[in-house]
């Protein structure tokens, strides 16, 4: 257009540049008609095409008005001075045209409209920004670097014709104009100020990327500032910056899903309509959504990849026309000059381009982590229950951590999919006008080629997906190891866990291995595909026309670096492809995640009132009426699509603040009722209405970890009344006293340093403090003691609701206290004696409600009901028929029985008569056989005040901490992740080199060293080939076969550089997996040999992302790293060492260089790695711990993702899943506050060193135009050493960048390497044994103490007992006596101080850890299983027949159970055993004891999740089966220990009592009577 422009305006005198420019030895001038039609045309014009991005822009800040003192004022007032200085001009073009027609010249005019047009629109942008509040703007900023480079050749003019007076000037023109130019260049050095808005608000740590100038943005100059702290200390997480708001997830999400969320809703839609389209393919993707929210982002990075493109070719032809200059010595100075600085500056726009579309695309990888972490954890929290069996928490924790890693890894490279053939077109179309027809020979072998690129890319997204398939499967069994590590380590399964997990880490490497010889083939493709290109264009180019096609220097070499230029979009086509295969495997995992089910929110019709209660009671007529608060009508729900009902036929309907107890034997489907209630299962019929909020008690209590005190909010805000009220009534004030800061305290994943009891209690005063109007109780009084129980039903569960339908005339105002007072309770409850003052009880048998009614119809009714207390009695009365008799005060059995004899005495008469028949010596009297059970109460209500099996380990945890007064919080106790600080230390790399092996280390070096020669002997041989070309064709020499000899020498060299390049890379193969497999080896081992105090103070998030992340980083990542910055730096020193050989001049400004290089990384190399750093020990929070502040109260909450996961339920139940969404945002925003940087140190540091890099294709080219008469110095050389320095710009960048890459991703094998050394159980005992011991069981302990750890106070003191073969001893004592920490010493979890402990004769401190694990048997009371086959819970070392299995199944009554189950022993138990009731579980611990039936077996309240029948059978089973055998008890629950042959009572850590039950019980000075009694046993 602007050649159409000079020729209308300036008629026929319309060249460029003077006449003979040419010939001139000095730089020409541009013609006139140039100046003022093209020069001034184009700042105009781009302003114009550009100023709708600048008013986009305007449009969308919400910045208030500029400061009027600020750069944009002075920018507007010297705006208007040059539209005056421009009107004046127009003015004086005017007067000359009117009054000198001859001077005249419209030229001129044209020009200055033209201009007085742009200044005019810069002006009101210019305006518009400072009202609009525009920090900064590009637009503008440009626009003037552009009126200042296209006006300098006529300031240039001007100032010749003053100063040389080489031809006459109009003066008022030149004043003018210099004026305007002046002007122009004092806007564009305003314009390197950011203005400030008026309601700026910056804090402390706000990024300074938005408050900087357009050239600090463009040049990452705003990052100096942290590189410079980097430099000068080790950085911490506060001196990082605050995430921009536009990087916020909270901001990002919305409109994601708003994209997300249709595509899901509209599959849902599709196969409820049609079923079998519910298959992978149909799943929605989310790249579409993806590009719907970020398109402008995807466009600007377009624009600025297609820019990137375009520029890169200019450099081939400025290459030819200096080859050309070096050729023709008559051409002038001038135009090599001219030629390296246009070389320069395309090479600086070049950088600028791409580096800001670098940054673009990984601020977009940066957002879609963002977004998709956020929707798979939103996601996470709604999956239903059908879907949460096939997604377990390490999938979801791999999805995160590896699929969206995958996709975020995509963005900075997705543009190479049109950007790559387009760059591959243009070089072909340039290398066709050089080389003509041959060209295509090299393009046709280049297809050839592609075919066998595409079967390696096809095989290794094969391979990538089985290699997920099976990492999902190791992380997985993982976390389930290390959330059950402290059962293995009682169990002694260790080695087996340990096993399963390297036989399928061992399928990863096999996988990992193919995919490393694949990536060979890639890397071969890559360096020998470009070169073979090459030399067959040359060979056909020769032979097309051996005559006149002469290899050339500028040929040769011009075509060298169009092949160059071909090379990159070629091999990365390979690794985009690859990386998209992985990308389409993380996306079709992502698909197959958000496709998945979710809870049906339309199951259940819920309504929230807005106050707590409604009641409506008339005194008068003694009438209670309370609205309905739940209602079932013909219920059927299940717990998956594909199963039959587990409910069926449920009907019931509970009033407003009614007490509703729900009884039924181990799996009639009680907690399943409850879990209907709360939408958790799939509604196949009826109608479900609940009205009101929920709080819900889950069976098994969930603990998070944070602050106790967090614990009970629950993110409700703290009321000092409330709150205490709540602690009081759930008996916590004495559990918060042995805390060391109170409720302050941490609690650990899952509770850990909280017994079983305190962990329900908190659960239950959480539920009670958030004054819900229903409240869900899956029996939460199993795990306390009968008196703490008591108090808690009274002043809890049962308040005066209770009372007064008991007793209507009761005082309202003496009962009005109770925590749940108003709210309508369901109950599920083993403790039978609760029942009577419940309103309602409901029968549940085989899954559907068998009776229904208050306590004494269903008496009356003499059915299920009446049959399931009569069992409940009679087997009572055998599990006490070894009991003495220890009192006469009645118990609370005998209020069942008064209930019986006054309600139903024929009951009452049916068990005296059944209990005579029994036995002679079990024959009573009506009174006695009342008084034999008042000795005894419920398994399920007769506990012990808070005895824990963890107290112990909350006192050496925490406990001892506020008796030493340590300067550490005590609140804390989960221990910091340390973040190594410095450089990274030798032994590091040493560690990682000796783990591939050092010969293979060596070896692969030394290949690479052979490459690079062999790269620089064939690059001077083509030189070199090139000037004898070019002399045989001036001179006529030379014949055609020595070309095709000399072209076939220099294939054999690119062909051994590509083979010896691919010969490194498998060896590296070799190498990467002989690492891999040892550094897990090492890591795995170790974890597994660790004391459990390690896994007490170190979060399993923290393990799993050095088994997950970092270990993928030593599979995949530090490889290619390896790899790339090898072959980069050889690279590097190959270019440098061809340029100084052709231009030794060069060299001193490459001393320069040099040293403005190490700065440059001093600065980069210090900050990066800590960046790096921070960055790895900010990625466990995502899967792990996060902090965050909260409501300005000074206190650290975590949150964990996986204890999150497995507590969805509640979650949802509490209604509270948008706060976990939210504080899950914002995990992600902490790990972006140290990634972001990291991003943006690349980018700082890659701008600067190819700021070096043109710096040397300045020092190289110049070198040569200013040399190009020193002899030796050919144009082959020189073609030689210019192509070579093309190439350096990336290559010195790619260097140091992939040199600091290896550094931060060796930190991986750094923070690997540091939980392979941490200490280790059982390294001073490794004697062995007899085969058969212990072949009696006898136990001594003498004198034996014990500690947690060194420096803290004994737990035990000096324990001295003798227990007799097949003895049966019960151990008791109040909180603290140090019981747990008994049996904990018993096998060896925490080792002796003093003292020892001999079974049989042997001192088991010098016996194998294995060995003296494996022959103890422990019942726990926590049950654990695993993922795996149910015959794998029971035997993982397949040590026994399947017969010896099912008779422990049937000795344990789970025969019938497995039996009706599809694959029997091979039915699939999943994570935690979910698909299990926690009953089932406990059975299942108990068939493992009976099992291995060793001769020492320890109980520690086996049955504590069992109905009450069921827990009879095993008290029986356990003295038949057991009945040879030494047993401990450790005594939640007096009852259990009543009938043993001995108590060992202990206090305060010593034995305070050791005898017979009925010795102990007469001694009523002693402690166990005090106990009984509290108890009320006595």
């Amino acid at each position: 257009m602007l050649p159409l422009v000079r020729e209308l305006v300036c008629g026929s005198e319309s060249e460029l540049l003077e006449p003979g420019w040419k010939n001139r030895s000095h730089l020409p001038h541009i013609t006139s008609c140039g100046q003022h039609t093209d020069f001034s045309t184009i700042p105009t014009f781009f302003l114009c095409i550009f100023s709708p991005v600048l008013i986009y822009a305007l449009r969308h800040t919400h910045n208030a008005k500029l400061q009027s003192f600020s750069p944009v004022s002075f920018r507007i007032l010297l705006g208007g001075l040059l539209v005056l200085d421009l009107i004046a001009t127009i003015i004086y073009s005017l007067y000359l045209y009117l009054n000198k027609p001859s001077v005249f010249d419209v030229v001129h005019l044209y020009g200055d409209l033209v201009q007085f047009g742009g200044f005019c629109l810069a002006l009101l942008l210019t305006v518009a920004c400072k009202n609009r509040g525009l920090i900064t703007s590009g637009v503008i900023t440009l626009y003037w670097l552009i009126v200042i480079i296209c006006g300098a050749p006529e300031l240039r003019y001007y100032l010749s014709g003053f100063v040389y007076h080489e031809y006459p000037v109009d003066l008022c023109k030149a004043t003018l104009y210099i004026i305007s130019y002046g002007i122009s260049f004092l806007e564009l050095f305003l314009c390197c100020f950011a203005d400030r808005p008026t309601n700026l608000y910056k804090k402390e740590n706000s990024c300074p990327e938005y408050t900087a100038s357009f050239i600090n943005q463009l040049t990452f100059q705003w990052f100096t500032e942290l590189a410079v702290l980097g430099n000068k200390k080790s950085l911490e997480k506060e001196d990082l910056w605050d995430l921009n708001e536009r990087d916020k997830a909270e901001n990002l999400i919305p409109s994601f899903l708003g994209n997300l969320t249709p595509g899901i809703e509209n599959y849902r839609l599709r196969i409820k309509m049609h079923p079998e389209e519910a298959i992978p393919k149909n799943h929605p993707s989310i790249f579409g959504p993806l590009f719907k929210t970020y398109k402008f982002s995807l466009i600007a990075g377009a624009t600025f990849k297609l820019m990137f493109d375009m520029i890169q070719f200019f450099a081939p032809h400025l290459l030819k026309q200096l080859i050309k200059f070096i050729e023709d010595k008559t051409q002038p100075l001038w135009i090599g000059v001219s030629i390296v600085c246009i070389m320069f500056l395309s090479s600086l726009l070049q950088s600028m381009v791409v580096h800001q579309y670098y940054h673009t695309m990984f601020r977009l990888g940066m957002h879609v982590r963002s977004v998709l972490t956020s929707a798979v954890y939103a996601k996470a929290l709604n999956l239903s229950n059908e879907a949460r069996k096939g997604k377990s928490t390490g999938e979801i924790v791999n999805l995160m951590s590896v699929d969206i890693q995958k996709i975020q890894d995509m963005a900075p490279t997705m543009m190479l999919f049109w950007s790559a053939p387009l760059q591959i077109i243009l070089a072909i179309f340039f290398l066709w006008r050089l080389l003509g027809v041959a060209v295509l020979a090299g393009f046709f072998g280049l297809l050839a080629v592609l075919p066998l690129n595409g079967l390696i890319v096809s095989q290794m997204r094969k391979g990538h997906a089985e290699q997920m398939k099976y990492k999902d499967e190791r992380i997985k069994m993982m976390s389930e190891i290390l959330n059950g590590m402290k059962v293995l380590k009682l169990y002694a399964w260790e080695k087996s866990m340990e096993k399963m997990v390297l036989e399928i880490r061992e399928k990863e490497l096999r996988v990992l291995r193919k995919l490393s010889y694949l990536n060979a083939g890639i890397i071969f493709s890559f360096v020998c595909a470009p070169f073979l290109v090459s030399i067959v264009s040359f060979v056909v180019y020769v032979l097309i026309d051996p005559e006149n096609n002469v290899l050339t220097p500028e040929i040769c070499f011009v075509a060298l670096s169009l092949f160059d230029i071909l090379k990159m979009p070629l091999a990365l086509v390979a690794m985009v492809y690859a990386e998209a295969v992985q990308c389409a495997v993380g996306n079709t995992r992502l698909k197959e995640f958000f496709a998945a089910d979710e809870m049906d929110s339309q199951s259940i019709s819920y309504e929230k009132s807005g106050e707590s209660c409604h009641l409506s009671i008339s005194r008068n007529n003694q009438m209670v009426r309370l609205e309905s608060s739940i209602e079932i009508k013909n219920g059927y729900f299940s717990w998956s699509s594909t199963e039959d009902a587990t409910l069926h036929d449920i009907s019931l309907n509970v009033k407003r603040g009614q007490l509703v107890a729900i009884v039924g034997r181990v799996g009639s489907g009680k907690s399943s009722l409850l879990h209907a209630l709360l939408g958790e299962m799939n509604k196949i019929a009826g109608h479900v209405h609940v009205n009101g909020s929920v709080a819900y008690v889950p069976q098994q209590a969930w603990i998070q970890n944070m602050s106790l005190q967090n614990n009970i909010l629950f993110n409700k805000p703290y009321n000092s009344k409330d709150y205490d009220r709540v602690v009081k009534n759930c008996e916590l004030k004495e559990d918060l006293a042995n805390l060391p800061a109170g409720d302050s305290t941490e609690i650990g994943e899952k509770g850990i340093n909280l017994s079983g009891g305190q962990k329900q209690r908190v659960s239950l005063a959480r539920a009670v403090y958030q004054n819900s109007e229903i409240v869900l109780l899956d029996d939460p009084l199993s795990a306390v003691d009968s008196h703490v129980g008591k108090h808690i039903f009274e002043n809890v569960i049962c308040t005066f609701l209770q009372k007064m339908f008991l007793n209507i005339n009761l005082d309202f105002s003496a009962s009005s206290t109770g925590c749940l007072a108003t709210q309508t309770r369901i109950f599920v409850t083993h403790g039978l004696t609760y029942l009577k003052h419940c309103d309602k009880v409901i029968v549940l048998k085989d899954g559907t409600i068998s009776e229904m009614g208050t306590y004494q119809q269903l008496i009356n009714n003499n059915g299920a009901f009446s049959e399931f207390l009569e069992e409940f009695l009679i087997n009572e009365s055998r599990a006490r028929g070894r009991a003495v008799s220890i009192g006469q005060e009645d118990g609370e059995v005998d209020e069942i029985l008064r209930d019986l004899g006054q309600v139903s005495p024929g009951i009452l008469q049916r068990l005296e008569s059944h209990l005579s028949q029994e036995s002679e010596s079990e024959r009573k009297s009506e009174r006695d056989f009342r008084l034999e059970f008042s000795r005894e109460n419920s398994r399920k209500s007769v506990l012990l005040h808070s005895p824990s099996s963890k107290h112990e380990e909350t006192e050496a945890l925490l406990g001892s901490l506020a008796k030493e007064k340590p300067t550490k919080d005590v609140t804390t106790l989960i221990e910091k992740e340390t973040v190594e600080t410095g450089n990274v230390k030798f032994g590091i790399y040493l560690a990682y080199f000796r783990a591939i092996g050092i010969p293979l280390t060596l070896l692969f070096f030394f290949a690479y060293v052979a490459s690079s020669i062999l790269g620089i002997l064939s690059n001077f041989y083509l030189a070199k080939l090139s000037d004898k070309e070019k002399a045989n064709a001036e001179t006529g020499n030379g014949t055609r076969n020595d070309v095709k000899m000399q072209l076939g020498v220099y294939a054999a060299l690119g062909i051994g550089q590509s083979s010896v390049v691919c010969v490194s890379s498998i060896i590296l193969t070799f190498g990467i997996v002989r690492a891999s497999k040892r550094l897990h080896a090492e890591l795995l081992g170790n974890i597994m040999k660790s004391p459990m105090a390690f896994f007490d103070v170190t979060p399993i998030g923290r393990m799993l992302n050095r088994l997950g992340k970092d270990i993928e980083a030593i599979d995949r990542t530090l490889p290619d790293v390896l790899r790339h910055m090898v072959m980069t730096v050889f690279s590097v020193i190959s270019t440098l060492v061809v340029i100084m050989w052709t231009t030794p001049w060069a060299g001193l400004i490459f001393a320069f260089l040099a040293v403005v290089y190490y700065l440059i990384l001093r600065f980069y190399i210090s900050t990066s790695r800590q960046l790096k750093r921070l960055e790895s020990a900010s990625r466990s929070p995502i899967y792990s711990h996060f902090q965050v502040m909260k409501n300005n109260m000074k206190y650290k909450k975590f949150i964990d993702f996986q204890e999150s996961i497995q507590g969805a339920s509640s979650i949802r139940a509490f209604g509270v899943v948008d706060q976990f969404i939210e504080q899950s945002q914002q995990r992600v925003d902490d790990y972006l506050v140290a990634y972001y940087p990291s991003v943006v140190a690349n980018r700082w540091l890659a701008v600067r060193l190819e700021m070096v890099g043109n710096l040397i294709v300045l020092s190289a080219a110049g070198a040569a135009v200013y040399f190009r008469d020193s002899p030796g110095l050919s144009a082959g050389l020189v073609g030689l050493s210019v192509s070579m320095a093309l190439n350096i710009t990336q290559t010195l960048n790619w260097a140091v960048r992939m040199t600091s890459e290896l550094e931060t991703n060796i930190v991986a094998v750094e923070r690997i390497k540091e939980y392979t050394i941490t200490p280790t159980e059982g390294n001073n005992s490794k004697a062995l044994g007899s085969p058969n011991w212990p072949e009696r069981g006898e136990i001594s302990i003498k004198n034996f103490s014990i500690r947690y750890r060194p420096g803290l106070e004994l737990v035990l003191h000096g324990v001295t007992a003798h227990v007799e073969p097949s003895e049966k001893i019960g151990i008791v004592g109040r909180t603290g006596a140090g019981k747990s920490s008994l049996t904990l010493a018993l096998f060896r979890i925490i080792e002796a101080d003093g003292g020892c402990i001999e079974i049989d004769g042997t001192n088991i401190a010098n016996l194998q850890l294995e060995q003296l694990r494996s022959r103890l048997t422990i019942v726990p009371q926590d049950p654990v299983l695993f993922s795996g086959t149910m015959r794998m819970n029971l035997d993982p070392f397949s040590a026994y027949s399947d017969s010896q299995v099912w008779e422990a199944l049937r000795n344990a009554h789970l025969e019938d159970f497995v039996s009706s189950l599809d694959d029997k022993l091979q039915h699939h138990i999943s994570e935690g055993g979910e698909n299990l009731s926690v009953g089932q579980r406990q059975l299942i611990c108990l068939a493992r004891a009976l099992l291995r039936k060793t001769k020492v077996l320890v109980l520690d309240e086996a049955a504590a999740a069992v109905d009450v029948e069921t827990d009879s059978l095993i008290q029986k089973t356990i003295r038949e089966q057991f009945k040879e055998c030494t047993v401990l008890t450790i005594a939640h629950r007096l009852n259990t220990v009543l009938d043993s042959d001995r108590l060992l009572v202990l206090d305060k850590g010593r034995v305070a009592e050791f005898d017979t039950p009925k010795n102990l019980l007469a001694n009523q000075e002693g402690i166990f009577y005090s106990m009984a009694k509290d108890a009320n046993v006595v």
